[in-house]
């Protein structure tokens, strides 16, 4: 169900033309990174696996996940794993303050550069209690020297591209992790459908494929607002696909939840300043969602249509919502690159976000 026009052959995305856009549009090859996620995601999890735990690490009464941006991104879907069938609870901290924790409780900072000044914050101010499970998860940088000078477990790796492209290690290097700790409970299974998923997303949404659900969603949004609705727990990958959106495209994106989009801002399509000329929906949906949820997302998009909305209806698929979510971000990585080639956006540098942070450093 769509409301979109396909990739015709005088799109800058057909295969034709693609190859000259990407040399112009991106030339330091970021698509390349994209490529390279389903091996960094099995990298990611052999880590997770394979990372000595301290021998005084036990399942712990709560978990606490630091970090901001895209180091930020695999915690926020761990979390949401843990909401739909963890033992323990889990949070996504991201600011400067953390909640009190008690030894019981587990502290993990995530950090890609190791700079983040909010994480090192929050992570710090939970450094007092001795006993206390903490690990520092980064590249290096300032996190990695305060682990090794507190005597903190430290989890490295290395990734050769900006943050928001090491969903891998964020997701399952942590979730490893926290599934070792009987946190998360994981079938092996289960896991590989998501790694192998992955595998089959990035095919499907790469730049040789076609038909292309991921470009037409490019094409979708055009100069128009994209609003990313995540049905049932999908609104953590509906989150991802907006920051990605404003970061490899440099364009606004707004998330919203379904069914909770139901029971607000659906109602700005009833009177003309809904402007549905202005904004390019997108639902995300998976045979996994509950089955009201996924009849709310049938019944959100036939209403869209109805007021002339060019509006995309994209199944996800997967056998579980671990395999659903990486499928949806994956789609929400190519959509928003596609869409970066389309605005004539170099989809790697972040000066705006890199300026404020060289403000904040010299303030």
């Amino acid at each position: 169900m769509t409301n979109t026009p396909g990739v015709d052959e005088t799109s800058i995305l057909a295969p034709a033309m693609i190859e000259a856009v990407i040399a112009k549009v991106d030339p330091s090859g970021f698509h390349t990174l994209l490529e390279g996620l389903p091996r960094q995601s099995r990298d990611a999890w052999a880590l997770g696996q394979s990372w000595p735990i301290p021998p005084t690490f036990r399942t712990p009464s709560r978990v606490v996940l630091v970090g901001l941006g895209g180091s930020a991104a695999g915690a926020d879907i761990v979390a949401t794993l843990a909401r739909l069938g963890g033992r323990v609870p889990v949070e996504v901290v991201r600011n400067y303050g953390a909640p009190q924790v008690d030894g019981d409780a587990l502290v993990i900072a995530c950090s890609f550069s190791g700079n983040t000044e909010e994480t090192i914050s929050a992570f710090e101010a939970t450094l007092g209690d001795a006993d206390g499970m903490r690990v520092a998860v980064t590249t290096g940088g300032h996190l990695a020297r305060i682990a090794r000078d507190r005597g903190v477990p430290l989890l490295t790796y290395a990734w050769d591209g900006p943050p928001r492209t090491a969903l891998g290690y964020g997701l399952f290097t942590v979730l490893g992790l926290l599934a070792r700790l009987d946190v998360i409970p994981l079938d092996a299974r289960e896991v590989e459908a998501a790694l192998t998923g992955i595998e089959d997303a990035t095919q499907r949404y790469g730049i040789a494929a076609t038909p292309n659900e991921a470009k037409q969603a490019a094409i979708l949004f055009g100069k128009r607002l994209p609003v990313i609705i995540g049905t049932d727990f999908l609104d953590v990958a509906a989150r991802r696909f907006a920051a990605e959106v404003s970061e490899n495209a440099k364009q606004w994106a707004f998330a919203a939840a379904l069914p909770e989009f139901d029971h607000n801002m659906l109602q700005s399509l009833g009177s003309p300043g809904g402007m549905p000329h202005a904004i390019a929906p997108i639902i995300l949906d998976s045979p996994t969602a509950h089955p009201r949820n996924r009849l709310r997302a049938a019944e959100t998009m036939q209403l869209l249509l109805d007021v002339h909305a060019r509006a995309q209806i994209v199944d996800t698929g997967g056998t579980s919502p671990l395999e659903a979510i990486v499928r949806a971000t994956t789609f929400a990585s190519w959509a928003s690159y596609y869409l970066a080639l389309v605005q004539g956006a170099d989809p790697w540098p972040v000066e705006v976000i890199d300026l404020l942070k060289e403000r904040m450093a010299e303030s």
